[in-house]
């Protein structure tokens, strides 16, 4: 959730470079997600599932499956694109890749898919947050890295270390391989 030295014009500039200069990818089923919240200082994550209906355009498609702060609950739910950074001051979704290729599993995007419309307990900034729900469909959707049968197990498992966007990148190196995170080219 917290960026290290959040910069509004270098995240701009870092903005621009990856919307223009470098490769931009498509994410496939199960990838890892990631966009801005607030110019650097938080980011918000989930699971790319795809929409399941060939030919539709996935930008209206309800592809991505993220846990959603409701009132002092977390709930997950399948959502846009449009809605998933609609919450911040994102304009980029960034891709979990290894080099230029987008990276993720099925098995993620299922474990993901498979708890749509439960609710989390109550929503901590630190450790029961997006980062936490998508490391577990990473964990679990990996069954050398699943320690836990079921998300309240892990909450456990995990309850007094803080989940950020760098403990998910983390995870999403060692299960899928991903050195790199690319623009989702949503055009």
């Amino acid at each position: 959730m917290f960026g290290f030295i959040p910069n509004p014009l270098g995240n701009l500039a870092e903005s621009f470079i990856d919307n223009v200069i470098r490769d931009t990818v498509r994410p496939v089923r199960g990838s890892v997600l990631y966009c801005d919240l607030a110019f650097g200082y938080m980011e918000h994550s989930g699971i790319y599932v795809g929409s399941g209906k060939s030919g539709k355009d996935e930008n209206q498609e309800k592809c991505i499956v993220e846990l959603q702060r409701q009132g002092n609950m977390c709930c997950v739910r399948r959502v846009t694109p449009t809605d998933f950074i609609s919450a911040g001051t994102a304009i980029s979704i960034y891709v979990s890749c290894r080099g230029t290729h987008a990276r993720g599993r099925d098995k993620i995007a299922a474990t993901a898919e498979s708890m749509i419309g439960q609710c989390l307990g109550e929503y901590s900034l630190l450790n029961n947050n997006c980062h936490m729900f998508t490391d577990y469909c990473l964990r679990c959707g990996d069954k050398k890295s699943c320690e836990c049968y079921d998300f309240f197990d892990y909450v456990k498992h995990y309850a007094n270390r803080e989940m950020t966007l760098t403990h998910l990148k983390q995870s999403a190196r060692k299960i899928l391989g991903a050195d790199t995170w690319r623009v989702w080219n949503r055009h």
